[in-house]
């Protein structure tokens, strides 16, 4: 019989899915806008015991060709500014992937709320869209003209990472489930030469299965298009919650 020892360090133990982070995609094509948006919008989509910190989102649209043990996918991420026990980092009320690998590392290890969505990034004249569509809603459409060479910290990242609220209920009636808020301090670095910045748009169609909406920007702040490197390690659970 096969022992915990001896298991693979995923289900199934003997074909384990995927690997032990950390991860690293190589060479990902990289779409973010930044904008302000109403605080109250924010509050909408934050777990307690975070705090939001400021009015800004950044929302994410990615392509990967070469990464480990993760195989080619894209992905969609909305971030939002939270803060928590003196932690300033950053939170993702919204985030996709377009295959089911991903999808399961990333909700069984740090506890990512992903969902299964069709993502790309395409190129039109002098622009960058990157859509996400899901259930025929167009839960995101972000627009960026490149017009100049940016650098990574223009884009306001919060300095401690990106928390993410792990949730697995109970198989048990009446159990308890899974509940940590995790810190993760993955981090993106831009490749030289290759990430440009410029005017922006985004706009989100209204879907009550994924209400991407209620995120409405206010300000577009700007947008950034490019070419980098992603490292993600284990992270670290900083909150438990109790029943």
């Amino acid at each position: 019989m096969l022992k915990p020892e001896d298991w693979g360090f995923t289900n199934p133990v003997v074909s384990p899915l995927y690997g032990k982070p950390p991860l690293v995609w190589k060479d990902m094509r990289v779409q973010l806008v930044v904008y302000e948006t109403d605080i109250e919008n924010i509050e909408r989509v934050v777990p307690e015991p975070l705090e939001v910190r400021t009015n800004k989102v950044i929302t994410w649209v990615s392509e990967f060709e070469l990464g480990t043990t993760q195989g080619a996918f894209s992905e969609m991420a909305i971030y939002v500014q939270v803060s928590y026990d003196g932690l300033d980092g950053d939170y993702e009320p919204f985030l996709y992937v377009s295959t089911p690998l991903p999808l399961t590392a990333g909700r069984e290890i740090w506890g990512y709320q992903k969902k299964m969505a069709e993502i790309g990034i395409s190129y039109e004249q002098e622009a960058t869209i990157g859509k996400v569509t899901r259930l025929d809603h167009d839960i995101l459409k972000a627009i960026v003209v490149p017009e100049y060479n940016a650098v990574m910290d223009e884009v306001p990242w919060s300095p401690d990472g990106v928390f993410s609220l792990k949730y697995i209920p109970s198989a048990e009636e009446g159990g308890t489930p899974v509940r940590e808020l995790v810190l993760t301090e993955g981090k993106f670095t831009a490749q030289e030469g290759r990430f440009f910045g410029g005017r922006a748009s985004v706009n989100y169609e209204r879907s009550e299965i994924d209400p991407t909406y209620l995120l409405e920007p206010n300000k577009i702040l700007g947008g950034f298009f490019g070419q980098g490197d992603l490292y993600l390690p284990l992270g670290k659970v900083v909150h438990g919650y109790r029943s």
